[in-house]
């Protein structure tokens, strides 16, 4: 049985899952971070490695030749990152590849070609959208530019209230409480050895105890979280502006936050619906990783097209 495999590479995890020609998954592989930006050599050991295991799980179902792989990759976008992806896959596993941005990959997911925006926030922060055969980005920026809305920022933004109450000699809140705790701090000032040690994605998974207590209605953690809904709906705003949409468009999400978050998904809908109109959103079906059934059939039917105008130019 033949298969394909789906990459999604973020600042967390990379994610390989294998598909047969009918979509039915084969097996699955998880690494550690794919983002390019963050340690170049190190994401793309993690992307080769997630690939290696998944090839293996998807032989161990019935899987016999890999057709094609299709990878949505974090902090691709910049210098010749795409070229150098490709040939070093190429190289690697000898059969076709699509390398493109994670937000791309989701909205091919999501959408399937049509037009549309999707939102992304797990551990970065992103939106990627199509209309009309324009495609633009908004965000996507790095965690030092940019990054808001992220799990990273709203994480950030939690542990900056420990340096703000420290600063404004207040009572620790029971965020700041719960932070010391977590990160076993005996004094604020140790919040910066975490900060400056720490990589994005170990600072990323504090956004979780943010979630948390603002389930209880800790009113900080509360206050984070909505304006991390806003920043995503400024984020997605830019991007309806940006594209030059007249008329009404879907929007989708995709990510850990915006997926299970929500008070940051309601504060998102909330804003959209206020400032272009939007009541609903299309949530991403499973995994990001089933765009390569959608990547796969769109390269077999450009070939097929180029392959039917080669015979009529003969």
């Amino acid at each position: 049985m033949n298969y394909i495999i789906g990459v999604d590479a973020g600042g967390t995890k990379t994610e390989a899952v294998a598909y047969s020609l009918e979509d039915k998954e084969l097996g699955k592989a998880l690494s550690e971070c794919g983002n390019l930006l963050l340690d170049f050599d190190q994401a793309t050991a993690h992307i080769v490695d997630a690939i290696e295991q998944c090839q293996k799980n998807a032989e161990a179902h019935g899987g016999e030749a890999c057709l094609g792989i299709y990878a949505g990759i974090a902090g691709i976008e910049v210098l010749d990152y795409p070229a150098k992806i490709e040939a070093l896959l190429t190289d690697a596993f000898h059969c076709p590849i699509g390398a493109l941005h994670d937000s791309e990959f989701a909205h091919a997911a999501i959408f399937r070609g049509e037009d549309g925006i999707v939102a992304l926030s797990g551990t970065g922060s992103v939106c990627f959208g199509l209309y009309h055969g324009k495609r633009a980005m908004t965000g996507g920026w790095g965690h030092v530019l940019g990054d808001e809305g992220s799990g990273y920022h709203i994480a950030l933004e939690a542990m900056k209230r420990i340096t703000l109450e420290e600063d404004l000699g207040m009572d620790r809140s029971i965020l700041s409480q719960r932070l010391f705790q977590a990160l076993h701090l005996k004094k604020a000032n140790d919040i910066k050895a975490f900060i400056h040690s720490a990589d994005k994605a170990a600072i990323a998974s504090y956004a979780t105890l943010v979630a948390e207590l603002a389930g209880t209605s800790e009113v900080n953690a509360s206050s984070i979280l909505r304006k991390a809904g806003k920043d995503l709906a400024r984020m997605t705003v830019r991007l309806h502006q940006k594209l030059g949409i007249h008329e009404p468009i879907r929007v989708g999400i995709s990510g850990s936050i915006l997926n299970h978050i929500g008070i940051v998904r309601e504060t998102f809908i909330q804003c959209l619906e206020r400032d272009l109109g939007i009541k609903d959103l299309v949530i991403q079906p499973g995994s990001p990783t089933k765009a390569a059934c959608y990547l796969y059939r769109k390269r077999m039917a450009e070939g097929l097209s180029r392959k039917k105008g080669e015979d009529l130019c003969f």
